[in-house]
C-alpha cells in the first residue's frame, strides 16, 4: 500500500504543478524562435544611454538562450524600444548638506512584432530605478552612477526576457 501511495505522490508532483525551471520552458508559439533587437531610440534627457540599454537587453536574451538573437532579415520577431525617461534625483544628504544618495530612474516602451503573422505580439511600458551612494570623489560618484545604470539595464533586460518568453 505504501508503494502505491508513494507512486501516486510522485505522479502528482510531476504532472500537476505546471511550473518550469527558469530557462527551460517557454510560452511562445512554436513559430517564434528568433528575435532581432535594433538599437532602441532615445527620447530621454540623457544622451547615448540607449545604446548600453540595448546591449544589456540583447545580452539578457543571449544569456537566457531560449530565443536566438539574429539580424532583422532572419528574425521571427523584432523588438523595438524607446527610452523615453531618465531621471536622477538626490534622496539623501549628509549633515553638511552633501548629496550622499541618488536614485536613477529609467522608462522604456517596448514592442515586439511577430513578423511571421505580421502582428504585434507584445507591447510593454516599463520603469525601473536603482540607487547608489555618492562620495566626495567625483570620479567614484560617476562610477557608482554608471554601475547603477548598468544594473538598471540588466533588470530591464531580464524583465523583457521573462515577459516575452514566460508571459510574466
Amino acid at each position: 500500500m505504501k508503494h502505491i501511495f508513494f507512486k501516486f505522490w510522485i505522479l502528482l508532483l510531476l504532472s500537476g504543478c505546471g511550473y518550469n525551471l527558469v530557462g527551460t520552458g517557454s510560452t511562445l508559439p512554436e513559430h517564434l524562435k528568433t528575435i532581432s533587437i535594433p538599437v532602441f531610440t532615445n527620447n530621454s534627457s540623457q544622451p547615448e544611454i540607449h545604446r548600453e540599454l540595448t546591449s544589456a537587453v540583447i545580452d539578457s536574451f543571449v544569456t537566457d538562450g531560449r530565443i536566438k538573437v539574429v539580424k532583422k532579415s532572419q528574425a521571427d520577431m523584432v523588438m523595438t524600444g524607446n527610452l523615453f525617461y531618465y531621471d536622477l534625483r538626490t534622496v539623501a544628504f549628509s549633515a553638511n548638506d552633501f548629496a550622499e544618495g541618488y536614485i536613477v530612474e529609467l522608462g522604456v516602451d517596448v514592442e515586439v512584432m511577430d513578423k511571421v503573422n505580421n502582428k504585434p505580439y507584445l507591447k510593454q511600458h516599463l520603469r525601473t530605478n536603482w540607487n547608489y551612494r555618492a562620495t566626495p570623489d567625483i570620479v567614484d560618484t560617476e562610477s557608482a552612477r554608471l554601475a547603477a545604470l548598468n544594473q538598471a539595464y540588466q533588470v530591464l533586460g531580464n524583465r523583457l526576457v521573462s515577459l516575452l518568453i514566460n508571459q510574466f
